[in-house]
């Protein structure tokens, strides 16, 4: 028997539970895009009936004023105007008859509706809306107002040949044409109600249709939503609960209760963690019994046991942040398109269609905010308001930190005078370690790395520089070297997941700043970011 769902979904390993909720959300907004074409696609059908129908009234009105005119004037070209205006009405009905058989000839069809004046552009959309929708009560309304229509065409057309036999014979009298010229006006007025009703039935078989779309999207982006929300809420809740057990008992063996143990709630990244923490307590626990004059050796490895375990939580969470932005570039994706579709289609969609394109942007902004809060989340602990910062000690940490690096790489480092300032202390200390690392990873072959670290004060902000002597950037990248992902190397010469830079932009974001760079390619680098006075 196959495990439940939520069962299967809580034993993957976290990366699969992303990659599934991108790959639902993603589905679920193709279907919602789907809707959204179909419904521009059907308005526009539509719009071409309602043109279309004004093309023949039209033309109906034009044959009847030219045929007045032929009773009065008895000029043959009138008569021969009031007939090709009359092509416009048998050109739509000639495409009616064709779409009324099972098997409609679709040439003809064609043929009829471009005879009817209509443009070629519209005929395909005016023919499936046909066949789609021709036992809708509306559209099939609008069907029969058009079938009466051409009947009492075929009686304005005898009228025309009467009169013109009339004129044309050799005992015509006056009294006669007059006769005939005087059925012309109550024709019209038969006519105009029916033409009328057409129109209407156009007009609420658009408000009906447009409240089953309006329907349907909602629908659509509320499942859109409330999956996003369900998928990331089981996703967060399935790690914190597996976290808060690792931390509590952790914390139990911090003070000698071996006894309290993990408990396992998957078998994703977090569960094999907690089973690796209990195995090691139970190890620790048989130790400490079989030898006690060991306690102390034990207690140091216990203390060495949980720094491991706080740092493979330190790098669960540096996963969490990667899986985060692998979750986000599928809704990056799909906000591209949302402009691309504004861009290119302006002015072409209606207010409807803006509305739905304004629902899709919401949605993927929705998901996003989902995103963040889920990664926030995961690194409960961190400060979350600004304080003051002396970035000469935070850099001397920094370097200290670095200090194998900068030893193998025989690099130099020039720091000056820096300020105290308002900032986030730990984002701000991985800006500058992020940059020295880059610094020190991209230097030339051919000489040791030098790196310069100075900050001036600009237009009510700190500013920063961090200098190299390294490789250097092409000018044409400059721009590309902050966008995550976005690598000017192969793995093979350098390595790294490309997503320092991209980091060093958010967090000096995040500090109302900007960052920026210029080089020079085979000399070095330059980079420069801003920290607002302000925060």
């Amino acid at each position: 028997m196959k495990r439940p769902f939520f069962r299967w979904f809580r034993d993957i390993s976290i990366a699969k539970k992303l990659y599934f909720t991108v790959g639902i959300m993603a589905l679920l907004i193709a279907i919602e895009l789907v809707v959204l074409f179909f419904a521009i696609n059907t308005l526009s059908s539509v719009r071409a009936y309602v043109g279309g129908e004004g093309l023949w009234s039209k033309a109906q009105k034009d044959g009847m004023y030219h045929l007045f005119k032929y009773a009065r004037t008895r000029d043959e070209a009138d008569y021969e105007e009031f007939l090709d205006y009359l092509k416009v009405n048998l050109g739509d009905h000639k495409a009616r008859l064709e779409l009324s058989k099972p098997e409609p000839n679709f040439a003809i069809v064609r043929q009829g509706f471009i005879e009817g004046r209509n443009h070629p552009d519209d005929v395909d959309d005016m023919i499936r809306l046909f066949r789609r929708f021709h036992s809708n009560k509306y559209i099939h309304h609008a069907i029969v107002a058009w079938t009466k229509a051409d009947e009492t065409i075929f009686e304005f057309i005898d009228l025309g040949r009467r009169l013109h036999d009339e004129i044309n014979s050799t005992s015509g009298s006056p009294q006669r044409i007059n006769a005939i010229r005087d059925e012309i006006e109550p024709l019209n007025k038969k006519l105009t109600p029916i033409e009328d009703e057409f129109s209407f039935a156009l007009g609420d078989g658009s408000r009906w249709l447009e409240g089953v779309v309006l329907r349907l999207l909602f629908l659509v982006a509320l499942t859109v939503e409330c999956t996003g929300l369900i998928l990331a809420i089981t996703v967060s809740r399935g790690i914190q609960k597996g976290l808060n057990e690792i931390i509590l008992a952790a914390d139990a063996v911090k003070q000698g209760n071996f006894g309290r143990k993990a408990r396992i709630y998957s078998s994703d990244e977090i569960g094999i963690l907690s089973r690796s923490f209990n195995s090691m307590a139970d190890e620790l626990y048989k130790l400490e019994q079989e030898n006690q004059e060991v306690y102390s050796s034990l207690e140091k490895k216990v203390r060495q046991r949980t720094q491991e375990i706080e740092s493979k939580n330190k790098e669960l969470e540096q996963f969490a942040y990667v899986a985060s932005h692998d979750l986000q570039e599928p809704l990056r994706t799909i906000s591209g398109f949302v402009d691309l579709l504004r861009k290119e289609y302006r002015g072409k969609l209606d207010d409807n269609g803006q509305i739905y394109l304004n629902y899709l942007a919401q949605a993927s902004d929705r998901m996003k905010t989902l995103i963040k809060d889920l990664l926030d989340y995961s690194r409960i602990g961190r400060e979350k308001q600004a304080m003051p910062v002396d970035c000469n000690q935070l850099l001397d940490e920094v370097l200290a930190d670095l200090g194998k690096s900068i030893r193998e790489s025989g690099a130099r480092i020039t720091v000056g005078q820096l300020p105290v300032l308002r900032a986030f202390p730990t984002e701000l200390k991985l800006l500058f370690q992020n940059l020295i690392v880059n610094s020190i990873k991209f230097r030339h072959p051919e000489r040791l790395p030098e790196v310069s670290v100075l900050a001036t004060q600009d237009n009510g902000k700190w500013k920063f520089t961090v200098s190299d002597n390294g490789i250097g950037i092409e000018s044409q990248f400059l721009e590309r070297i902050f966008i995550i992902f976005q690598r000017l190397h192969s793995r093979t010469q350098y390595e790294g997941s490309g997503i320092g830079l991209a980091h060093c932009k958010k967090i000096v974001e995040f500090h109302q700043g900007q960052i920026w760079a210029d080089a020079t390619p085979g000399q070095g680098s330059r980079f420069y970011f801003t920290i607002s006075k302000d925060l």
